[in-house]
Order: C-alpha cells, then structure tokens, then sequence
C-alpha cells in the first residue's frame, strides 16, 4: 500500500484486498457449503459423462473432466464438472464449490479450478437470431417428455457469443473476491505456488482476465489483457473487477470509467495512493448518479496527502462539495496545500483568487506555515505585524455586530486588519465585525469608512473577502462578497477585477459578470471609467458588451454628460507629475519615466539613456525604496497595456468623426493632462475658422511657420483629418519630419481621398462603382464604422451606410448582398452604386451632391472601399 493515501475504516471491509494492502476482514472456508458442493459434484456426474461424449466437446476438457471424473485432482475437469452442474442442477449454489476446493485440495488448486471455470460452458454455442424471407425473426422452442441423449450438448471453451456465460454466478456471488481475500492472506510460500500453478492456466482471454484479478501482484499479467478481445457484447468480467486489479499508474490510461464505490474506490487507493488521481479526476468529472458517487470520491482526495489533489479539486470548484473538500484537504495536509496553492495566487483568474482565499486562511489560522511558503509566492498573504486596536473607531462601526449565515464565512480572524489613516492603527475584531455585517447588507453608508481608514489596508481587505468567497466556490446566496468591491474597493480592485470580467461569461458567470460591471461604476474613479470603456470595445461577447455600454450610459446620464465627454474625463493620470513624468527613486539612483509616442513608459537614465524596463534593485540601492520604485515602474507597464491603445484609438476616431472641444477643454483635458499631453504634441490640431496649429514642448500653441497662436476664445477646437489641411499638408509633414515627431496614429500620412469638382456635383461617385469586396472584410465594415441597419434597426445586408456629422449617409449599395448569420466566408460583394442621402436605402433615393457630404467623412469611406477591394 502507498502510504499518501488514508483509506475510512468504515471502507475496508469492501476493499478487494491485495497482498501488502491494508488489513481487511478475513475470508474463512465453509465447511457446510463444502458438503453440500460434494454432494451437487456427485449428482453432475452422469450429467457430465453425458456431455463428454458429444463430438463438440473440447478435447482438452474432455480429457480434463474424465481424469477429475477418474479421481485425479485436476483443476480444469473440476471447473467443467462444477459448470455443468451449476447450469443444470436445479439450486446448485455455485460459491460452494469454491470452499470445497480450498479444503479438499488447496488454495493453489482453487485458484486454478475459478480461473479455468472462467472459460468454460456447458451447452452448445448459441446461434444468432435472423430474419427469414419476410423479414420476421421466428423463435423455436422444444420441449421433450424423453429427451434424446445428448440433448444438452458440449462442453467447450467460452466464446464471443456467450452473452451470459453460466459462469457469472463466480463476480455476482463474490466468489472471486472471497478467492482473491484468502490468496492476500495466504503464507508467502502458499501465494508463490498459487502464482506458479495459475500461471499454467492462462490460456486465453478470459483465463488471463481472471488471473490478473485474483493475483494482482502480477502486473505483467494485466498488462497482457489489456489487448484481448471479448466481442462486443461480452465482458469477460465486470468493470469493477478490472479496475480492481490495476497495480502501477501506467496501467491507468488502460482503463476508461471507474465506478464509484467505497470498495472501488478504497482499493484504488490501497493499491495506488496518490498515483490513483487521474482516475478520481475522472470519476470526479461525472457519469451516471454523480450527485450522489461524488461525496465517496471526495472523501476519498482529502485523505490523499499529495500536492496535486490540489490542482484537482480547483478544477472542480463549480461542483457541489469540492469547496468544502478543498478546505478540508488544506486544513488536513496544509504543507502540500502551501506547496500547491501558493504559485497560483498572483495567477489573475478564479483559480488564483480561490488559491489565495485558501492560502490566506492557512496563514492566518498557523502563521508558523510561513517557514514552508516558496519563496515570493504568497508573502502579501502574510498576517501583517500586530499593531495595537485603535480606540476612535466612528460611529458607523460602534455598537454589537450582526451574527448570521450572511457574514460566518468571513471570520475576521483569517482577513487582514484594516488600517486606520495613520497606519499606526487597526480596526478592532469587532468593529471589522460590523463592518462585515454593512457590507452583507449592501448598506452603501459601509462606503464612509473609506475617510477613516487606509485606503490600501482596507481594499485588500475588500479583496481577501472576495479571495475568501472563492475559495469557498463563490455560493450565489453570499454575492455581497463581489458587491462589496464597490464600496470599499479601489483602482487596484479595478485592475484585478477587469481580468476576471472579460473570462467569467466564457465559464457560464455571465450574471457574475455583469454584477462586476456595477462594480466597476461603484468605484467610479478614473481607471474604473477606462476600464468600463475597454470592456466596451475589446470584449469578446456582446452581452457582456452591451451591458457595459448601457453602464456606461447611466454613469454620463448620471453626471450629465455625453459618454465621449464621460470617456475625455476618464483618462488616469498615474501619478505623473505637471510634466507627464515619474521618478523612480532607488536611493543611491534615480531614473525618469517619459512616453514615446504609442504611450509606452520609457525610463531614463541620468545621463539620458533609454531603456524600455525599470532596472532590477541592486545591493547598492535602498531595501526599502528600490523594490517599490521597481513594482510602481512594473504596474504602469501593465496598466498602459490596456489605456494606450484605447486613447489613441479613441482620438483617431475624434478625427474621423470631427469631434471639437472649446479651448479651455482642450486645454484641460489634453494639454494639460499628464499623460495625454504626450500624444497631444505629436498631432496638428485645427480650430473650427481653418487654423491649424501644433502643442510644442513648452505647451504652447504654433503654426506651420513656428508662430505662436491663440484661438480664440469661442473657437471649436478638433484633430486636424489631412483633408482638411488643404496645401499646408506637405509643410506640416516636413515640420514633423524636421522635429523628428513620431505620430500615435497615421494623420499627416494617411490617404487623402478629394472629391473632383465634377464628382462634388454628382450624385453617385463612378470610380469605386464596380469595386469587388471579399466577403469578410465587407462583414467586417458592417460591425464597424460603417452600418448595415433598415430604419427599424433591422440588418439590412443589401448596402453598407456611414453617416457623416450632419447627418448624411454615404450608401454602398451592395450585391448580392450580406447575410446576417454569415461571417468570414461568402460571396463577394460588388459596389453597384455610391450615393449620398438623408438615410441609407436598397437604391438610391432623395439623393444629394455628394460635395454636401462632409469631406472627412467621405474620404475615409473612400479609403475603406478601395483598400478593402484591392
């Protein structure tokens, strides 16, 4: 037996024993059944001779059955004498007439006589039923008052028409395992002549089946069968018994379902230990009944000390039971737990939150588990330094906290203490009690806290609640524990939780999804904003994205605004200082972070070196000062991951859709913003009136020229598209050129698409009329900036329509069409005509000079067409 593997006593009495396995019950020999096995042996006898002259017997047991018939002591005419008599003897209890093997002629003898018993059946091999002529199966039937001789047929070996072979009663009786129990606890010298004999009776498929059972120290045997054949329909012995004889981890993959029993399951476990995982994985996973085989198969991984039982059950923590076998095994094995769950705790998914909430509880209940913890895997986790209670606790939190079901979960003994403003400070166990008790309730007055405590300790407060909760399986009658995040959670909340969002509506947690998103607008701070505003455009599922954006909505309704105005207000600042720069402080060092053009933190060198990554803390620098320095350096990173693309994407769609702000906006929410304000220089700017203008590095305004400008104070202020530049464009791109200004986004270079003076007064544009779309960039085009929609809201399919800012569509009327359900592959589409109007339509209709189109838009839908042709 593998010794990482607790086995319920309770279980051992169904355990199929194994020589060196865990003690069982003993089997003992009947005397009583003995008998009356002799007694049955003796009236089978003339049934036998019989049978023995049918000239389809099997020579070998013909000559088998006449010698044990004769008196010898030969195992297999002792199993075909048994058979017979089984099969034709009215009551003749087959298990008998193991016990009188075993006390007439020895354990070996019985061993061989089961195992030959196994291939042997009296009777004649049955004929498959077939339809005649009209297709009916016709079943015949004879009875006979004087039977003929040999009526009753041959004795021969079993075949792969034998269904229901008569030697059944051997596994339904237990009469196998009984064999197999007095073989375990047989003396050594009694077991190696038992091995020996049986080996000489492994002459086919169901021969080798039954021994590889009844002798599983013999693992070669085993791995023979594997190959053998029995039909389709024919088992040469129960699953179970199969499964029952398994005795090395590379005979696993072998073996397809396991049927969950104590007795299967606890001589896994005797046999194997810890290496029977995959195969409680597998029975873990489901199968017939599973509500109620799990509960045996998780009892059984909490008693399995092994660190990959941990892994397993996190993979299962949707299933009933696998929360409270996962707490159960870490409080029992909490070293392996540690070992196991530790790495997976900065893992941003459900499976690191659920392996922090365990971890976190480990620490906190035996902090001395500390000694065992891999180094830098879970230190955050880490019962923080005892600081005294603090005595100005507000009134929020006096008085005695609720107990109930809501909040028993959430011991304050296994969260972090909350901090009070000075850091000197905690919150006493029972106003964090109370504070619990609001936060079950979804009080928002729990939000006051926040001007009382320190707004870190109490966010990884919120958020080992939250660790917590998963590590209990997230139960839905306890979901305070994620609206929680909103009240007392901050920007770090934010970046942890946005992860989870985008993956929780693959898992089937579109609903957890979507009561994040309220989270996210609880918080309501800048990086929740952008966050909202990512989940708008990058997210995977639309549910998910159409929630997000009719959040969005309610936040700018709430604050009276638009979402683009909502979307300029939302952008962090990280803490940039008035010249959009970071210092990183090691001590003895200190470096600058800027931004190139795409937003990616740069950090510079005192003596003006770039490098795209902080450097690593050294032995020269601050212990204190250097890491943190490092780790600030390292969240900016990951943090501009997901704004820098956004905003520049964001700002490249003002240009096209000619947004304006007044000066004082722009110079607010741009030019003075810390970290726009480095795309804002690389860009040409223009004021409704015409004038173009650049931000130079000392924020002022310049033209082409150089010369200072001042808009004035009414002027509309917006991204300068090409088109619009007219002749100045060549002396701004060689200005750009000449300061060496890299641009976020292609502006100076981008295609500029001019109407002729006679295409301005035509009504259809004739040089992409004939363009060939392929199919899936044209589908693309219609979930993008263009639209493909009837009045009604409808898919439309016939045309591709984008509406300029006065409310003009330009219209690509399409053939033969796109279909609504059909993405990536199709036919591709001609552009029959290109015409503007009020509203987009099948065919041109109320049509207007396309010169009446605002020339961004329809430079931009020229472009879209042309390069999507070619």
């Amino acid at each position: 037996m593998v010794e990482t593997a607790e086995i319920p006593v309770e279980w051992r009495e169904h355990i199929h024993p194994r020589r060196g396995g865990v003690p069982v019950p003993p089997a003992v020999p009947d005397e009583g059944a003995a008998r009356r096995a002799r007694e049955r042996l003796r009236e089978a006898r003339p049934i036998a001779a019989e049978m023995l002259e049918h000239e389809r017997t099997d020579p070998e047991i013909g000559r088998a059955a006449r010698a044990w018939l004769d008196g010898e002591a030969d195992p297999a005419g002792a199993a075909a004498v048994a058979a017979v008599a089984v099969k034709y003897l009215e009551g003749a209890g087959g298990a008998a007439f193991l016990d009188a093997w075993v006390l007439d002629h020895g354990l070996p003898f019985a061993a061989c006589a089961v195992t030959e018993l196994f291939s042997i059946e009296p009777g004649p091999v049955p004929v498959p039923a077939t339809p005649g002529p009209d297709g009916v199966v016709r079943l015949v039937a004879y009875s006979y008052v004087d039977p003929p001789r040999g009526w009753r047929g041959e004795i021969r070996r079993v075949t792969t028409e034998d269904h229901f072979p008569a030697n059944r009663w051997l596994a339904e009786k237990g009469a196998l395992k009984r064999l197999r129990t007095l073989l375990a606890a047989a003396p050594e010298d009694e077991y190696r002549n038992a091995v020996a004999r049986v080996s000489c009776h492994r002459g086919d498929a169901w021969r080798r089946r039954v021994a590889a059972y009844l002798l599983p120290s013999e693992t070669a045997w085993l791995d023979e069968t594997f190959d053998d054949s029995f039909g389709w329909m024919h088992q040469a012995l129960e699953h179970e018994y199969l499964v029952c004889s398994l005795s090395s981890a590379a005979q696993i993959d072998r073996v397809g379902w396991v049927p969950v029993t104590p007795g299967v399951i606890g001589t896994l476990l005797d046999a194997l230990g810890a290496e029977a995982l995959p195969l409680l994985d597998r029975a873990l996973q489901g199968g017939y009944n599973a509500d109620e085989t799990r509960p045996i198969v998780l009892r059984a991984l909490v008693g399995i000390a092994d660190e990959r039982v941990f892994p397993l059950l996190l993979d299962h923590m949707g299933l009933q039971g696998v929360p409270a076998a996962l707490q159960e095994a870490a409080e029992r094995h909490p070293e392996h737990a540690l070992r196991a769950l530790a790495p997976l705790v900065g893992d941003d998914t459900v499976r690191g939150l659920q392996a922090a909430g365990t971890v976190r509880g480990l620490l906190h209940v035996r902090p001395a588990l500390a000694e065992s913890l891999p180094s830098g895997s879970a230190e955050a986790l880490l019962p923080r330094p005892a600081v005294p209670d603090s005595d100005d606790v507000p009134a929020i939190l006096t008085g005695k906290p609720g107990r109930g079901a809501k909040t028993d979960w959430a011991d304050p003994a296994l969260l972090p203490r909350i901090l009070t403003r000075g850091g000197d400070r905690a919150l006493p166990a029972s106003a964090t009690a109370r504070l619990l008790t609001l936060l079950a309730k979804k009080a928002p007055e729990a939000a006051e806290v926040r001007s009382y405590c320190d707004r870190h300790s109490l966010a990884e407060f919120s958020w080992a609640v939250f660790q917590r909760w998963h590590a209990l399986g997230a139960p839905t009658r306890h979901n305070w524990a994620l609206a929680q995040l909103g009240l007392i959670g901050d920007d770090t909340t934010v970046r942890r939780l946005s992860p989870l969002i985008k993956a929780w509506p693959g898992q089937g947690l579109a609903g957890r999804a979507a009561a994040a998103l309220d989270v996210l607008a609880a918080v309501g701070s800048d990086v929740a904003l952008t966050h909202l505003f990512e989940l708008t455009r990058r997210g995977r599922y639309k549910g998910l994205k159409a929630r997000a954006d009719r959040t969005i909505d309610a936040i700018a309704a709430a604050r009276g605004m638009t979402r683009d105005a909502l979307a300029d207000r939302a952008v962090p600042d990280f803490g940039l200082d008035e010249r959009g720069t970071l210092v990183l402080d090691y001590g003895a060092r200190r470096f600058t972070v800027t931004f190139d053009e795409q937003l990616v933190p740069l950090v510079v060198e005192p003596g003006g070196k770039r490098r795209k990554s902080a450097p690593k803390p050294g032995p020269k620098d601050d212990p204190a000062l250097a890491p943190a320095a490092h780790a600030l350096f390292t969240g900016l990173r990951k943090d501009l991951r997901t704004i820098a693309d956004q905003e520049i994407r964001r700002l490249e769609l003002a240009m096209i859709n000619r947004r304006s702000w007044t000066p004082e906006e722009f110079r607010a929410l741009f030019v003075d913003h810390p970290l726009l304000g480095h795309i804002v220089r690389r860009l040409v700017w223009t004021t409704d009136s015409g004038t173009a203008f650049r931000v130079d590095e000392g924020r002022a305004y310049a033209g082409v020229g150089d010369d200072l400008f001042t808009p004035a104070p009414d002027a509309r202020i917006s991204i300068a598209h090409p088109v619009l530049l007219g002749g100045d464009l060549d002396a701004w791109a060689e200005l750009f050129a000449d300061y060496e200004i890299l641009q976020p986004f292609e502006q100076l270079g981008r295609p500029v698409h001019r109407l002729t003076d006679d295409e301005r007064a035509a009504h259809r544009l004739a040089r992409v009329e004939g363009l060939v779309l392929p199919y899936g960039k044209a589908k693309g085009h219609s979930q993008g900036r263009w639209e493909s929609l009837d009045a009604d809201g409808g898919f439309a399919g016939g045309w591709l329509a984008r509406r300029d800012p006065a409310g003009l569509y330009v219209v690509a009327d399409l053939s033969p069409g796109l279909g609504y359900y059909m993405y990536g592959e199709g036919e591709d589409q001609k552009i029959n005509a290109l015409w503007a109007g009020p509203a987009p339509a099948g065919s041109p209709r109320d049509t207007v000079p396309l010169g009446e189109v605002d020339p961004v838009t329809m430079s931009e839908a020229v472009h879209d067409l042309v390069c999507s042709a070619s």
